[in-house]
């Protein structure tokens, strides 16, 4: 008897122990079911139960919200009311999660004043017991749908502006690797979709000048992504022999840190302006050309005078150049001209070395092989103590004083008949 109360009495704890184990784990799935419904509640995605028969059974104030119910409302409707497709379709979409167990779509929700809202809905079917139902998350895609077009808005306007612009754009790493180029560049060089990307832009072939151009477009890439904008001048040929002058430019797009992130060459067609520059330095020295035949002109003028006489004043400092013109336009002047004597005055020169008396000297002597007379006129007493101390002979030259006495002296030899003089020459005062 005993023994049969100590075994009531130990099952009688035993049972309490259990009931007090199974009020615990009763209490802690309650918790966890409240800890549920409150994440759900507060979720800022809309969540809802639908039966199997398209009731609507539950649901979180989000989803309420989105569509624009009460609660109380929703749990008397059925899915339909809510989804604004055709019935075959939405059995359609319940037949795909029975056989896949969940499934993830776009869709839209018919709000309650008639607008819809696009989601994106996440659905799962549940098995509770002898019980099934689809447990489902909306997130409305209003705004993120809104980014997006945004989004393909900016970049349409970005790849209008870099394909329609008459610049040479291409995108690269820090490394300089081409990763994009517009479709300028694209279309002169003759480029196929996808052509020459991936590798060094200085390796790419079409430009023209081989090691040299890559070394210079390479340097521009170094110093890009430092972080310093840098250009160099290069050259890009394209099908058919074309041939353009880049100023290239490279850009660095840095980010937060200021690190280099990538790189934009930007590459300015002036083939026409170095055209136009070269023409222009054409016609500069064709103008300076010009301008010292001019001043040669006026710096030697051969004076023609009557009865065969021809005058050159010398004005400013004689150099080789200057005498070497001196010389070929005298001899010019005295053969075109038929002249027989020839006044050489050098008043107007400051200085008369050794060079130059040796140089006027030559002069004479080739006029007189044409058959004509140099007079010398200006010769001051310093001058032709410089040239009696150089050693210069002046026999055979007729040295006056002054142009006036030699055009008078010219003039009379001119009236009386001589052609040449005959005696041996002499300084004249008069």
């Amino acid at each position: 008897m005993a023994t049969d109360q100590d075994s009531i009495e130990r099952l009688r704890v035993e049972n309490a122990g259990l009931r007090k184990e199974i009020d615990r784990l009763h209490e802690q799935l309650g918790r966890r079911e409240e800890r549920t419904r409150l994440i759900l509640q507060a979720a800022g995605e809309g969540f809802h139960v639908v039966g199997m028969n398209g009731d609507i059974l539950d649901c979180n104030p989000s989803f309420a919200g989105i569509v624009g119910y009460d609660r109380s409302e929703l749990l008397t409707m059925h899915i339909g009311e809510i989804d604004p497709r055709p019935p075959h379709e939405v059995a359609m979409v319940i037949e795909e999660i029975k056989a896949k167990g969940s499934l993830r779509f776009l869709a839209r929700h018919r709000h309650k004043d008639g607008h819809l809202i696009d989601v994106e809905v996440s659905s799962h079917l549940v098995q509770s017991g002898d019980e099934q139902f689809f447990s489902a998350f909306s997130r409305p895609l209003t705004e993120q749908l809104r980014r997006e077009q945004a989004l393909r808005e900016s970049e349409q306007k970005f790849r209008a502006i870099f394909d329609e612009t008459s610049m040479f754009i291409g995108l690269l790493t820090p490394h300089g690797d081409l990763i994009e180029r517009n479709r300028t560049m694209a279309d002169f060089t003759g480029a196929r979709p996808g052509e020459a990307r991936g590798g060094p832009l200085w390796q790419a072939p079409f430009w023209v000048g081989g090691a040299s151009a890559g070394e210079r477009i390479k340097e521009c890439v170094r110093r890009a992504a430092a972080g310093a904008p840098s250009s160099c001048e290069v050259q890009i040929h394209g099908p058919g022999g074309r041939v353009a002058t880049l100023d290239l430019k490279m850009k660095p797009i840095l980010d937060t840190l200021g690190q280099s992130v990538l790189l934009i060459a930007e590459g300015y067609d002036v083939t026409e302006l170095r055209r136009a520059e070269a023409e222009r330095a054409a016609l500069q020295a064709q103008m300076i050309d010009a301008q010292e035949a001019t001043i040669r002109e006026l710096s030697t003028p051969l004076i023609p005078l009557d009865a065969g006489i021809l005058v050159m004043p010398l004005v400013g400092r004689l150099d080789r150049v200057r005498i070497e013109q001196l010389l070929e336009r005298l001899l010019q002047g005295v053969v075109a001209q038929r002249a027989v004597t020839v006044i050489l005055d050098v008043t107007g020169v400051p200085v008369v070395d050794a060079e130059i008396a040796d140089s006027l000297i030559r002069a004479a002597q080739a006029v007189k092989l044409l058959g004509a007379e140099v007079i010398l006129t200006g010769v001051g007493p310093e001058v032709a103590q410089t040239m009696v101390s150089i050693g210069i002979d002046l026999r055979e030259i007729v040295t006056l004083s002054s142009l006036q006495s030699g055009l008078h002296h010219a003039l009379g030899r001119s009236r009386r008949g001589v052609g040449r003089r005959s005696g041996g020459p002499r300084r004249r005062d008069g």
